[in-house]
């Protein structure tokens, strides 16, 4: 039923009002091809798209397919992004400046969107294990308790 509420959404009129409200500059359309089958740490192409766990053969991550998708988006943001068409397929690529996508996932994506766990120490988990949400991926070594009141986090030595 949500899924359905969600498909039905007038995206362009949403894209519209947060342009009169924010400014055009701030409002950037994506677009979704691909993000649901390209691995977000290393790019390879899984066509097989049953199930809710993405499974990169090229580099062993394993995740929810969804969560993938929205790093894919992410990326394509934060990097920006090219469109070929190679054999009559779209294909999406990354524009890296002479990084990997594999160094960019790991020193870019995973700190910006856990706050920079991964520079306080954190240590990613074996890479066949399901990674379900960010904070599964990875151990940090400092953890925040949330203060309703103060509306803050706090850090907690370990």
């Amino acid at each position: 039923m949500w899924n359905r509420r969600i498909s039905r959404s007038d995206w362009r009129s949403i894209s519209r009002i947060l342009v009169e409200k924010m400014g055009e500059a701030r409002v950037e359309e994506l677009d979704p091809y691909g993000s649901s089958f390209y691995c977000s740490r290393c790019g390879w192409e899984n066509k097989d798209l049953n199930g809710a766990v993405f499974e990169c053969k090229e580099c062993g991550l394993r995740i929810n397919r969804q969560l993938n998708a929205a790093i894919n988006l992410y990326m394509r943001l934060r990097f920006g992004y090219t469109e070929k068409w190679v054999g009559g397929r779209k294909r999406v690529q990354l524009r890296m400046e002479g990084a990997s996508q594999r160094e960019g996932w790991d020193t870019v994506v995973l700190p910006s969107l856990l706050g920079a766990c991964v520079e306080t120490g954190g240590k990613r988990s074996d890479p066949n294990e399901l990674v379900s949400f960010l904070n599964d991926a990875l151990k940090p070594k400092l953890y925040y308790a949330y203060d309703r009141y103060a509306d803050a986090y706090l850090p907690m030595p370990t």
